[in-house]
């Protein structure tokens, strides 16, 4: 490329800013000179609106799509520079990835794309290097992840493998998938694997190992399956890395400790292909997760196909220049495309299933709805003033109208293909983030509000509360519970009964909707959710709105501390959130969410007495990844 972006941030911005200074120095390296018309660029730290601007003038926001017009006779030579000061910020940012992502140049002949550096702190600023972890230890030679809840071994020995059978073939099909260049777990001269049912805890499993033999015990087909992976696992470690063995003798009892073992993957903000979702499936299973949270909406996309509403995949999985979602976080100026038709989720669903994986999809409402309204009239008021508010993501009147009848028939059209396509007893609503001033310049919402009975501080959320318990009856119609985060307890929220929430904005949560008679799902950002940076140091990715997550926190953290013993709600278990945003590849994808996830995944599985941090560092690199 001819042009390249330094960027760099000073906390010294305009009197009062929020979040500090920007500057922007574009490089011309090519052999002629550029006539700019406009900078666009992606930045998750955005512009504030009012800002005041040095080089360039501020032509339109969107989410963290911006629009920037240049000098009118701004001519960058060859070999010269355009320097653009920003003055305000809507935060500071705190790491080098929270700057630019991606931009270019509008030109007379066209768009050119610009090589975008990472964001450079102030001068001084201390660069640390990220600090690996440590070497962990080994005490037992059992590649074994999560870790069984008892382990008694008293003798090991050289790899054999194990002994072809009915029984294991899904399991090996599975390894051959995670691992495709590693030696195959079955063996002509492996031990052969019995199998047989007793009374165990919920999933449980027992393996008996004797040199001719090992004997799995299960409380059902899940403790079966998930004896059979651990088995692989146990092989597989002795086959590829020298610190391993295979149990001769001894005994291995396991069970879960929570029903819940999930994680949340979110695909609308940056897509993933059905294919690379169905690995990330087969990673949850080889974790012994068991539940997989499909976030297929978001203001930046709809991703699951509606036969009765084509625009919404026609349009609203599609950002792009001079589209109606324009080009966020790392895209180039084409944008991105993309959503899985009918066929794809189905299929999906039953890979998951015959891996006792169930699939909960997420369709997000009444907020974080732009490309609903991108492609579907007649969802807002159109009395509503105009970018009256904004999402904390940047998007302008981005939830559908409560005050509207067609909200509910689009929706109920969307709830009857989400129901045909997904069998899990809950659907997510979403419910989280909707502005607080949303609607409130809305004459058909204050209307509505006013018959309601509802008026003063809090307007926004009690409309909001009316909502989704009407979304809930809906649900109920079709034979559905609901499940959404924890702001579906606002306002006088939905009713505890035939309802699960997702603990997210504070470890506190948990214990307050269980208090309010909720069974919950602790998934902290604080701890659990994987878009965190894993670092306090600036040469670290991430976002940072929760604070510092690193893997030793993620794995350390302790959903049950503090939780009433009185309350009418349960804990249900804990989940990991894949959130997107920063992962525009999949090795960000990977780099970000391993060892974390493995560090949920046996939080969720194993007892806190049998954990060990040391032991979890030596193992996890033998966990696959996406």
């Amino acid at each position: 490329m001819t042009l390249v972006l330094e960027q760099s941030w000073s906390p010294d911005g305009a009197p009062q800013s929020k979040g500090g200074m920007f500057r922007l120095t574009i490089h011309n390296h090519g052999p002629a000179p550029i006539h700019p018309h406009a900078l666009c660029l992606s930045s998750m730290t955005r512009i504030a609106s009012d800002t005041g601007m040095e080089g360039a003038r501020l032509d339109r926001r969107f989410g963290n799509f911006h629009r920037l017009i240049a000098p009118k006779d701004l001519l960058i030579a060859a070999g010269g520079v355009w320097v653009i000061r920003i003055m305000d910020l809507t935060h500071e940012p705190k790491n080098r990835s929270q700057g630019i992502m991606a931009a270019w140049l509008e030109t007379d002949t066209g768009e050119i794309p610009i090589l975008t550096g990472d964001l450079e702190p102030p001068p001084g600023a201390p660069r640390e290097a990220l600090a690996a972890l440590p070497e962990g230890r080994i005490e037992q030679p059992l590649g074994l992840l999560p870790w069984p809840q008892q382990v008694e071994i008293s003798e090991w020995a050289a790899p054999r493998g194990l002994a072809f059978s009915a029984d294991l073939a899904e399991i090996a099909a599975l390894h051959q998938r995670l691992f495709p260049f590693a030696r195959s777990v079955l063996s002509r001269d492996g031990r052969p694997v019995t199998c047989q049912r007793a009374a165990l805890p919920p999933e449980g499993y027992a393996l008996d190992f004797t040199p001719e033999r090992i004997t799995l015990t299960h409380a059902d087909a899940a403790g079966r399956r998930h004896g059979l992976i651990a088995l692989a696992q146990i092989s597989h470690a002795a086959l590829t890395d020298p610190r391993f063995r295979e149990p001769l003798r001894g005994r291995i009892s396991d069970h879960p400790r929570f029903a819940w073992r999930g994680m949340h993957m979110d695909v609308a903000r940056n897509f993933r292909t059905i294919d690379e979702v169905r690995r990330a499936v087969d990673i949850l299973a080889w974790h012994r997760m068991n539940r997989f949270h499909w976030h297929l909406t978001d203001d930046e996309g709809w991703r699951i196909e509606i036969p009765a509403l084509p625009a919404l995949t026609g349009i609203g999985a599609r950002r792009g220049t001079g589209l109606p979602l324009l080009p966020q976080y790392a895209d180039p100026s084409s944008g991105q495309a993309g959503h899985y038709s009918m066929a794809e989720a189905r299929a999906l669903v039953a890979h998951a299933a015959s891996l006792g994986i169930e699939v909960l999809p997420e369709i997000d409402m009444p907020g974080h709805l732009t490309s609903l309204l991108a492609a579907i009239p007649g969802l807002t008021d159109p009395d509503e003033v105009p970018d009256s508010y904004r999402s904390i993501q940047g998007y302008p009147n981005n939830a559908v109208n409560p005050a509207m009848p067609a909200v509910y028939e689009v929706l109920g059209t969307v709830l009857d293909t989400v129901c045909e396509i997904f069998p899990s007893r809950l659907v997510h609503l979403g419910g989280d983030e909707v502005d607080p001033r949303s609607w409130q310049q809305s004459p058909a919402a204050m209307r509505l509000a006013e018959a309601e009975g509802i008026a003063g501080e809090g307007v926004t959320h009690r409309l909001q509360a009316l909502f989704m318990r009407r979304m809930h009856q809906m649900l109920k119609a079709r034979g559905r519970e609901l499940a959404g985060w924890d702001e579906c307890a606002d306002g006088g929220g939905v009713s505890p009964e035939g309802t699960l929430l997702f603990a997210w904005r504070s470890v506190e949560k948990t214990a307050e909707l269980m208090r309010a008679g909720y069974d919950v799902i602790a998934t902290p950002g604080q701890a659990y959710y994987m878009d965190m940076t894993a670092s306090d140091s600036w040469d670290a990715i991430g976002l940072s709105w929760a604070g510092t997550a690193t893997v030793e926190k993620t794995y350390g953290f302790e959903p049950a501390e503090g939780l009433p013993e009185d309350a009418s709600g349960r804990l249900i278990g804990i989940q990991a959130g894949v959130w997107s945003e920063m992962l525009s590849s999949r090795a960000r994808w990977n780099a970000m969410v391993f060892p974390r996830l493995s560090a949920v995944a046996e939080s969720a599985w194993t007892e806190p007495a049998a954990k060990d941090w040391l032991r979890f560092v030596a193992l996890s690199p033998l966990m696959p990844q996406l």
